[in-house]
């Protein structure tokens, strides 16, 4: 992960911004670069300590099941899967969630996602058996759940699954399409073509989701400005709710890392935003973040509570789980993939529980956090209630700098990125990691 050179400094933010420069996309603070193992002790007290507070909590399940990895990917899934892998992971997966579930009573369950891997490739009947679990445990009726979301590959979005998906209470589905050129699918990996792609979309938009997401990447392999042309317009063509855009983060074990794939310039993806920007703020999306629009009906309400500060309990192969008092994660390997799913397996036999790293958040981290993850629309008042103090006292030199350079309006109530910071997102947020993280992410070794 890059980490650049700056200490909130208004010199360091000025040559930066005028450069052009990018950091990788940041959804979590701290970044999974920065997690290590951790005593089995330390880690539920991260569990026990967090999921012991009131408010509303948010599920996530891994799925980590793909039919292929495709070139840009690092997440963690594994290749193939049959029925009887699937029903064995949703017994292991069950057991892992009912450890968690005396701590949850009386919170109310806001969303539930269904992520990998790519969960469509499962068949509905594990799914109702996990949400038929959530209401024995008197938990959650899946239909009174706002948010109900699965991650789709668009080539398994056939009309009957689409609809038995919806049928067992899931609302909202989100399509990795990535690209709509058929040059570029193929640099990808993916087998299926783009007639596929787009059919799968139209499957799902027809089937009654509440919600249809798009992804899109730009930087991929192969990509020019006029297919990043063609790939925004084909989806927008469809009208799905929400739409989200993001830049290519190039790991070092991935496919088009290892087949020497160089990034795009930063010129290049800056001028692939502003494309998706005037394109989709022009045919009526609102901008939420900077790699996400939406329709009046669209959005993703997990990651808008995750940002928020909402607990996010994680469970399966390769979950992480994101709580006030850290984050764990239930291992992880994108080179030794079925034997991080079999030693997960093996630690839900032996302990109950799939976790085997993590990161502990003290007064400052926590801090940190709600800045990186909240400068959107920073609530003063709320931050100060949580905090203890405004975030101006914890933070002067670098709101200084930001404020001072426009990339965030501070006013009474609230601090906001303008324009310029929502465009620059990653960068402005680098002066609030810590010194300590900057040192575990430098350290940090990517065979995994």
């Amino acid at each position: 992960m890059r980490i650049l050179d700056t200490h909130g400094t208004r010199d360091d933010l000025e040559r930066l911004l005028g450069t052009d420069a990018r950091a990788d996309y940041v959804y979590m603070y701290p970044p999974r670069q920065a997690y290590r193992p951790l005593p089995q002790a330390d880690l539920a007290r991260i569990v026990i300590d967090s999921l012991t507070r009131r408010g509303p909590v948010n599920l996530y399940f891994h799925y980590p099941f793909c039919r292929q990895v495709c070139a840009f990917c690092n997440l963690y899934t594994t290749v193939g899967g049959s029925a009887d892998a699937h029903a064995s992971y949703t017994d292991a997966l069950l057991a892992e969630f009912d450890k968690y579930a005396p701590l949850l009573a009386g919170r109310a369950v806001d969303t539930v996602y269904l992520g990998g891997g790519t969960p469509s490739t499962v068949h509905p009947r594990e799914f109702r058996r996990l949400f038929d679990r959530l209401a024995d445990l008197g938990l959650c009726d899946i239909h009174d759940v706002p948010e109900v979301a699965m991650e789709v590959a668009p080539d398994t979005a056939t009309a009957v699954s689409m609809r038995a998906y919806r049928d067992i209470g899931v609302n909202r589905v989100n399509l990795g399409i990535q690209t709509a050129d058929a040059y570029e699918l193929g640099l990808i990996g993916r087998h299926d073509t783009l007639a596929d792609h787009l059919h799968g979309l139209e499957n799902a938009q027809s089937s009654g989701f509440a919600n249809v997401c798009v992804d899109l990447i730009y930087g991929l392999e192969g990509q020019t400005d006029a297919s990043w042309e063609r790939s925004l317009e084909a989806v927008i063509a469809r009208r799905p709710e929400t739409v989200c855009c993001y830049p290519l983060t190039l790991r070092p074990v991935t496919g088009l890392a290892a087949r020497g794939y160089a990034p795009a310039a930063t010129r290049v993806l800056y001028t692939r935003y502003d494309m998706a920007h005037a394109k989709l703020t022009a045919a009526g999306y609102a901008q939420e973040t900077h790699v996400r629009w939406a329709l009046p009906a669209g959005g993703y309400r997990q990651k808008a509570n995750h940002w928020a500060g909402q607990d996010i309990v994680g469970v399966g192969a390769g979950a992480r789980g994101y709580l006030r008092d850290g984050d764990y994660r239930n291992g992880y390997s994108v080179r030794r993939r079925t034997r991080a799913l079999r030693a997960w397996h093996n630690r839900v036999a032996t302990t109950g529980h799939g976790r085997d790293s993590g990161f502990i958040l003290d007064d400052d981290e926590r801090r940190r956090r709600t800045v990186i993850l909240g400068l959107g629309h920073l609530d003063r008042a709320a931050y100060t209630a949580d905090h203890g103090a405004d975030p101006l006292d914890h933070f002067p030199e670098e709101f200084d700098a930001l404020g001072a350079l426009g990339a965030v309006e501070i006013g009474a109530d609230a601090i906001a990125l303008t324009p310029l910071g929502q465009r620059h997102r990653d960068v402005v947020i680098q002066p609030f990691f810590s010194d300590r993280v900057r040192r575990l992410i430098s350290d940090f070794d990517y065979d995994e």
